[in-house]
């Protein structure tokens, strides 16, 4: 499996646990409330941002020696990561509900650029055989079987 396509698919669950997370903003109102139905969310954005940096960014930047689109996909996840962070550690329902608000924005943005732009460029740059073995790679991070 080309490990775009992996990412992809795990892109798919992100965007899912986005749209559940809107769903659910409003009928919330305390901050504890709040930070639980935040949590899933956000552990899945810290495993696909690293998974995410080792299996595509770098063998990207090692192929083409460029970065590329990686520097505002690298500082949106350093945003993501710092917003996140804050997410756990306000009280007030009404600053962590504009957090939250804040962090699906810079998630759709950042969903966006990856599947629009930088996963069409890994694809050109890096060659399939490797992709292939970048998809190991997330397999095994994952704990994914795949048939070969």
């Amino acid at each position: 499996m080309d490990v775009t396509q992996a990412l992809l698919g795990e892109h798919g669950v992100v965007h899912l646990l986005v749209e559940q997370l809107e769903e659910v903003l409003e009928r919330y109102h305390t901050a504890t409330e709040l930070r639980a139905a935040a949590e899933p969310l956000a552990i899945t954005l810290l495993g696909h941002a690293r998974i995410e940096d080792e299996a595509l960014f770098q063998p990207y930047e090692k192929q083409t020696g460029s970065l590329g689109p990686l520097k505002c996909l690298r500082h949106e996840h350093e945003l993501m990561d710092r917003q996140i962070r804050v997410l756990f550690r306000l009280q007030d329902p009404q600053a962590l509900r504009a957090q939250i608000r804040a962090l699906l924005d810079v998630i759709r943005r950042h969903l966006a650029r990856e599947e629009e732009v930088m996963f069409k460029a890994a694809r050109d740059a890096i060659d399939k055989g490797e992709l292939e073995h970048l998809g190991h790679h997330w397999a095994e991070f994952r704990g994914v079987k795949l048939g070969d």
